[in-house]
């Protein structure tokens, strides 16, 4: 069983093989389900979240479709986006490959505005480069700009003209060589009314001009037709390279308190709904446009999902413990319970991937506001329709001919690490470790760093495989990498550790019980799946009597 996460602070993909249970434990539930799918099933509901204010709203692209090349208007107005060039959804944002992909936003977007407010979410990528756009409103002359509106990250600005650069009225930060962080998720809004033109970065303000003579509606006389996001005005910039996410306009301008209540409240609300669902036994979250936060639980929740129970002793990606917690909608599935989620997925991957065969791609997940598994591959109808039989409404299969074909996933390794901490050199093996399928790395205080293979790994051991296009955290390639000692296990191959794992989750936390602490890894220092559990022997003995000489039970972990 394997999923594709999104890791915002690098950009990479990485398959994981990690048991789903022990995922919904680490609070990783959201990789079912991060994103509202129209079409929504009949559910009932119990709290629902404040509903957020839309009030001015031009056009919201939430970009969190899953396939297809549209981007969808969710404001009301059917403002829909055509998304050009190679496209890559993950249901979380859509990737520009700074080559080709761009969205056209329809003609005359800006008609009529004397005020507006354009503000989105977006991670630039380490190797963008200048000059660029990230988006451009307006219209074009032969290979220029001609009349536009427009905001970069290098150096950070928005700039007006009603013709050309030569004319353009800049509000950027009094240090014009300001830039935009790469590599992480800024929020950037452009605010303007009257002649005050205002410009933020994650609610805070960075730059002003207070004699801003053009209004959005005068640029083309209210006509235009060059609107992108992700493609600049002038024929010879660059196209913009890296992922966005809620693009909208309005025809107002946001306060400052709005803006900075836009740029905190959904980041804090979503990592809060994240905790409720991992700790309350959900299996899908996602943001409704109208409610708000949303959690879906199994059919068959015991729990009472209108007073969810706050994790103790839970903090923030900012390391703050939460002074109020959101109040997200809650409802139950009709059709799913846990379990059934797990076996829906195993079966998509047993009937379109066997053993692992990366043939055909596909991504699945079960999806909370249509409640059903959401399919997509591009495996023939004779692959998918004995899915189809057996699924029915519950199984939405959804063929995309231009996937692109995945190399066959691995397990993303285990540490551990004897220092606690990664290095740069121990990133290196962990990177090493990802790219070439081992079970786990760790440092060994004589020998150094060590990756363990499968015991039936095909590959070359000795001449590891390096990603060509990994950067560190500070955006650099590496110039040399590490040689870590190589061994196979002698024990397991990585089947053997799903398997093992994956049985210890169901006996010491059947259904998704918190009874007992759990946690189950592979560990490549003693070549056993180590169970930290604080299950009482009657619990554990099975195993061990079932996996002998595979299994460590310790202590669970702090």
């Amino acid at each position: 069983m394997r999923h594709l996460l999104r890791h915002d602070d690098s950009g990479l993909r990485v398959a994981t093989g990690a048991p789903l249970r022990r995922r919904l434990r680490a609070g990783l539930f959201a990789s079912l389900s991060l994103a509202l799918v129209a079409g929504a099933g009949a559910l009932t509901t119990a709290t629902q979240a404040q509903a957020e204010d839309t009030d001015g709203l031009v056009l919201r692209y939430k970009l969190d479709e899953w396939s297809g090349t549209v981007a969808q208007d969710s404001s009301g107005h059917n403002h829909d986006g055509q998304v050009n060039g190679t496209v890559d959804w993950d249901g979380a944002g859509l990737s520009f490959n700074g080559s080709n992909t761009y969205v056209k936003v329809p003609n005359n977007i800006m008609a009529g505005l004397n005020s507006i407010t354009v503000s989105f979410e977006v991670l630039i990528d380490q190797d963008m480069g200048t000059p660029y756009m990230f988006y451009g409103l307006g219209n074009t002359s032969g290979s220029n700009g001609n009349g536009y509106l427009f905001t970069t990250g290098n150096g950070l600005r928005t700039s007006l003209s009603l013709t050309d650069y030569t004319a353009k009225q800049d509000i950027k930060p009094a240090d014009s060589s300001y830039q935009l962080a790469r590599g992480t998720w800024k929020q950037v809004t452009y605010t303007q009314t009257g002649q005050t033109g205002i410009l933020y970065e994650d609610g805070v303000e960075k730059a002003r001009k207070t004699n801003v003579t053009i209004t959005p509606g005068a640029i083309g006389g209210g006509t235009t037709t060059a609107n992108y996001i992700g493609r600049s005005l002038y024929a010879n910039d660059k196209y913009f390279k890296g992922r966005m996410r809620d693009f909208r306009i309005y025809d107002r301008a946001l306060s400052a308190s709005q803006v900075a209540e836009r740029s905190t409240q959904r980041a804090r609300d979503w990592e809060q709904t994240q905790a409720l669902a991992s700790h309350n036994g959900g299996i899908s979250a996602f943001e409704d446009p109208d409610i708000g936060p949303v959690i879906i639980f199994p059919k068959d929740h015991t729990g009472d999902i209108d007073n969810l129970e706050h994790p103790p002793g839970w903090t923030d990606s900012n390391g703050q413990t939460p002074t109020s917690w959101v109040t997200p909608t809650t409802a139950k599935s009709l059709r799913f319970t846990y379990d059934d989620v797990i076996d829906a997925e195993q079966e998509v991957y047993k009937a379109i991937q066997p053993e692992g065969d990366p043939t055909y791609a596909v991504n699945v997940h079960f999806d909370g506001m249509t409640d059903r598994m959401l399919v997509e591959t591009q495996a023939p109808a004779s692959v998918t329709d004995p899915l189809a039989a057996t699924y029915g409404e519950r199984m939405l299969i959804t063929r995309i001919t231009d996937m692109a074909t995945p190399a066959p996933a691995c397990t993303v390794p285990e540490g551990p690490l004897t220092s606690g901490l990664l290095s740069d050199s121990l990133t290196q093996v962990q990177v090493l470790a990802a790219q070439n399928c081992a079970l786990a790395y760790f440092e060994d205080p004589e020998v150094g760093a060590v990756i363990i293979f499968p015991k039936d790994y095909t590959g070359d051991i000795d001449d590891l495989q390096r990603p060509t296009d990994w950067k560190d955290q500070a955006g650099e390639a590496p110039s040399s990498w590490p040689t870590p000692l190589t061994a196979k296990s002698p024990t397991f191959t990585a089947e053997d550790v799903r398997e093992i794992t994956t049985a210890a989750y169901q006996r010491i936390a059947p259904d998704g019980s918190t009874t007992y602490k759990v946690s189950a890894v592979y560990d490549g220092m003693t070549d056993r799946i180590v169970v930290n559990t604080d299950a009482p022997a009657s619990v554990t003995d099975p195993l061990l009597s079932e996996y002998p000489d595979r299994i460590t039970v310790a202590a669970p972990l702090p």
